[in-house]
């Protein structure tokens, strides 16, 4: 499975979360340059994943019950199985 961007998020992820809010939005010039960006949010928990345009790729998860950072990674372009491990995780604990 290969991590894209938002529109990959949106095929593949979005249908699958259930009592999640999503919101999408994206910026020209950021860090690592444009930046798509799918925020998501439920009563139990929301963040963010960040689809730099230069291949990087941030997730952020915070836990509202606990009212706890539960992950804050940002991996580099080349670490594809870092990503989709990171993805699975992220599934998992939504």
């Amino acid at each position: 499975m290969e991590i894209k961007n938002a529109l990959w998020f949106k095929t593949y992820i979005e249908s699958n979360l259930q009592n999640y809010e999503t919101q999408y939005r994206s910026f020209k010039d950021g860090d690592f340059g444009s930046l798509s960006q799918v925020e998501f949010n439920s009563n139990e928990k929301g963040g963010n994943i960040d689809f730099w345009g230069l291949g990087y790729l941030g997730i952020y998860l915070w836990d509202y019950i606990k009212e706890e950072e539960v992950i804050n990674v940002l991996i580099s372009p080349e670490q594809q199985e870092e990503k989709e491990k990171q993805i699975s995780i992220l599934l998992q604990l939504l």
